[in-house]
């Protein structure tokens, strides 16, 4: 059996994969994806809001910090609220696969859903419509969500 990953150390592999052309881009629009994909059941929580917060901390190693954090999920809500959650996973898909960072801007988005409470499978559909907008297969996004989620590293 593989090592059991903590949460810290599968963030640091996944801002291995960050290190990518635009950081920043592809990063507020992987935000925006797990905002998005947080806000499936209709809202997002306080304590919601409070571990995306934590996990985009984590993910930018202090990079962005938590005021910078809250003002881009104001942000992302605002958007959400003007232009509709589905058009804006639409608009966020196609902002990555612009940036040729669909894949890691989906494996942020799904990381940071799975840190909420796990990925539900309202999140699921929405990091679905994500992926197949940035023009990935059914089967990388069923794989880049499952490695987001897959926190124990034994791949089942």
């Amino acid at each position: 059996m593989a090592k059991k990953l903590t949460i810290e150390e599968h963030a640091e592999q996944i801002r291995g994969d960050l290190k990518v052309p635009h950081q920043s881009a592809v990063f507020a629009h992987a935000v925006e994806a797990g905002y998005l994909a947080a806000r499936a059941d209709g809202e997002v929580d306080p304590t919601e809001r409070e571990t995306l917060t934590k996990a985009v901390e984590m993910l930018s190693q202090g990079a962005v910090i938590e005021w910078e954090t809250e003002q881009l999920l104001d942000e992302c809500q605002t958007r959400a609220e003007k232009e509709g959650a589905e058009a804006r996973a639409t608009k966020v898909g196609e902002a990555l696969k612009e940036l040729g960072q669909a894949e890691a801007g989906l494996l942020v988005a799904a990381f940071v859903a799975r840190a909420t409470n796990g990925v539900e499978k309202s999140e699921a559909e929405v990091l679905k419509a994500i992926g197949k907008a940035a023009g990935l297969t059914p089967d990388k996004i069923k794989a880049v969500v499952k490695r987001a989620t897959d926190l124990d590293g034994s791949g089942s």
